[in-house]
């Protein structure tokens, strides 16, 4: 049976209701602020939101993207993670095994890959080389380990584990708790289940999103790898706003937001507090990548094919020059950009 990622099946509950392990909060976390701004888009759902006009290459502004992408997909009868160029070619499976391979992350220098896999009974942490090579195990246990994330300075990977917010070094050691969640059913925002997105640039804060089933909802959030400092960055009480990854200058964090039943991607300047929607699609687009300048940003969407299958894309950091890599019928998913 095709092995599906806790915080995936989450999310697809959550966004299904928004549509239509007991403990406290982290010791020392800052009072929850709102950095959202009140003039962001309207994204109420009036029957006749355009559609993102196609683009073609090149005709945006700045810098062409270059680099490799690595993701995971299922077209090989179970999950494997693939890497390729940044236009799509010189496809490439890394792990090429039986069992269920998913959530890849660099390390800084684009050497390693730390990854999710189940081969060894539950879903542990794994690290290879960047062609595949040289596979070691880092966790241990009973497994259940999700979206695990470098660290920019390259000593750390955060991870999930039951809602957890964790993190470790990179070989495996010294494994302490960041974030404890409360009650998915009672929790305050940013105090439910939490899920890894990405780290600040400085390596000294993790953005996560905070997520209830029960609910329907979830949060996007900051904390301190320390436990302190805890901040909302997009919460409400309807809608389901997840998968946050910061921008490589600290500026901005980019995220997935469901609203009135559209999955659409936007970006949110944490020195303003202004949303900015990127993706204006009929499609669920789904998981944004920042590209290692900034300029771009890659995501998953289901936009070809009547919506039944999910492809790689990258995109220009406004939403322009929207360029499709990957096309075959199984899903790919979780782009993430090398350094």
């Amino acid at each position: 049976m095709i092995l599906l990622t806790v915080a995936g099946t989450l999310l697809a509950l959550a966004a299904a209701c928004g549509d239509d392990d007991d403990s406290e909060p982290a010791d020392g976390a800052a009072t929850p602020t709102p950095t959202t701004s009140a003039g962001a888009p309207d994204t109420s759902d009036n029957g006749d939101s355009p559609t993102l006009a196609p683009f073609s290459p090149g005709s945006g502004q700045g810098p062409e993207p270059s680099g490799r992408i690595a993701y995971y997909t299922f077209r090989d009868g179970n999950q494997e993670i693939y890497i390729m160029n940044v236009d799509g070619s010189d496809e490439t499976n890394l792990t090429n095994h039986e069992d269920q391979d998913f959530e890849p992350d660099f390390s800084p220098d684009g050497e390693e890959i730390v990854f999710v896999s189940d081969r060894d009974g539950g879903a542990h942490l794994f690290i290879m080389n960047s062609d595949g090579s040289e596979l070691r195990k880092l966790t241990s246990g009973q497994g259940g380990y999700l979206s695990p994330r470098w660290s920019p300075d390259g000593q750390t990977i955060a991870f999930s584990r039951s809602g957890t917010i964790s993190v470790m070094n990179v070989d495996g050691t010294d494994i302490r708790s960041v974030f404890d969640p409360g009650r998915q059913e009672t929790a305050p925002p940013c105090e439910g289940p939490g899920f890894v997105g990405g780290w600040s640039p400085d390596s000294q804060r993790i953005t996560y999103y905070s997520a209830s089933i029960t609910r329907g909802i979830a949060e996007v959030c900051i904390i301190g790898v320390d436990g302190t400092g805890r901040q909302i960055i997009a919460s409400d009480d309807v809608n389901t706003h997840a998968e946050p990854v910061w921008s490589p200058d600290g500026r901005y964090i980019a995220y997935r937001s469901i609203r009135a039943g559209r999955h659409e991607i936007f970006v949110v300047d944490l020195e303003t507090g202004e949303e900015t929607r990127v993706t204006d699609n009929p499609a669920i687009d789904t998981e944004p990548e920042w590209s290692p300048d900034g300029e771009w940003l890659a995501f998953a969407a289901f936009r070809e094919n009547a919506g039944q299958n999910e492809d790689i894309y990258i995109m220009r950091k406004d939403g322009s020059d929207v360029r499709r890599l990957t096309d075959d019928p199984a899903m790919e998913k979780y782009p993430i950009w090398a350094p």
